[in-house]
């Protein structure tokens, strides 16, 4: 399980990029899934499978990340914790 100090201060590093980012998204990556962490978008793909396997071949894979369909905005607020 994730600290409750990295969590929070990576969503809110997630956060302010997303703000950043918002319009960049849903312009250049409608209809795909996309990786958001460290302040960046990590990974683009068609399916949510290969943006997640995108995320993992990184190195370091991140501590942090979120996959979300770049047509809708990103949950922030945690709904489950593996």
């Amino acid at each position: 399980m994730m600290d409750q100090a990295i969590f929070e201060r990576e969503t809110a590093v997630n956060r302010k990029a997303w703000e950043r980012l918002r319009d960049l998204v849903h312009r250049d990556y409608a209809g795909q899934y996309v990786a958001l962490g460290e302040g960046k978008v990590l990974a683009v793909s068609p399916g949510y499978d290969e943006v997640m396997a995108a995320v993992h071949r990184l190195e370091p894979v991140p501590e942090y990340f979120m996959v979300f369909p770049a047509d809708e905005e990103p949950a922030f607020e945690p709904f489950d914790n593996f």
